[in-house]
């Protein structure tokens, strides 16, 4: 082994080495310019998106970013998107700012609340509620419902049902068990709904506060609405 191991041969590791770190530094240099030289489409902010508003297609555009620079949670395709119930966080949206999926919410998700996805003239309640009146569990959020009262009559102290024709395919945003989180079996929490949250407009919340003072109210599901 020593043979072969002379001052000639170590000069020539020498040199090998060398050219291996060169060849390195070029190659990690080669890439940094690359990734500050290459562009690729991401959606952006066409305007400032306000915190918890809506996000809408016509409010985002296309724009060129170096590599460098875009965050590895961008946007690529508008497609990829669910308009409709899609809004911004807490920090919102600056104009031309890439489209982040874990800077956005849901109406349901919302930090402030499902109210933020409420159209307008429209507002939330709750029902309380057991398995029984949310037909087992079934009045669960985008279902609508139908809701049928049970109250007592105070003229004759006895009670009826009440079908009032204006509380017809409301829809559920929400429910919520004793803990107040949404019944999962998974979370190991309670399964059993106390309270459902209805989108209704001020005149339906103002006869479902009615029924529910004098009486029982159940909840009838209908179907889901595409």
């Amino acid at each position: 082994m020593k043979r072969f191991w002379n001052k000639y041969t170590r000069a020539l590791s020498f040199i090998v080495i060398g050219l291996v770190i060169l060849i390195g530094v070029n190659t990690v240099q080669n890439r940094n310019i690359s990734q500050q030289v290459e562009t690729q489409r991401v959606v952006v902010a066409k305007q400032d998106i306000a915190p918890f508003t809506e996000i809408t297609k016509d409010k985002l555009q296309y724009r060129e970013i170096v590599l460098s620079e875009i965050p590895t949670d961008a946007v690529l395709d508008a497609e990829d998107l669910k308009f409709g119930d899609l809004y911004a966080g807490e920090f919102g949206i600056r104009n031309n700012e890439p489209v982040r999926t874990t800077y956005n919410t849901t109406s349901l998700n919302s930090e402030v609340g499902s109210s933020i996805g409420l159209k307008e003239g429209m507002t939330e309640i709750g029902i309380a509620t057991d398995l029984v009146r949310s037909a087992g569990d079934d009045a669960k959020p985008g279902v609508y419902v139908d809701v049928i009262a049970y109250v007592r009559d105070e003229a004759t102290n006895l009670s009826k049902k009440v079908v009032d024709p204006k509380l017809t395919n409301i829809k559920v945003l929400k429910r919520l068990n004793s803990e107040g989180t949404a019944p999962d079996a998974a979370s190991g929490n309670s399964l059993i709904p106390v309270v459902v949250v209805l989108e209704v407009t001020v005149e339906q919340a103002a006869a479902i506060m009615e029924y529910q003072e004098s009486g029982k109210v159940y909840l009838l599901p209908v179907g889901i609405k595409s």
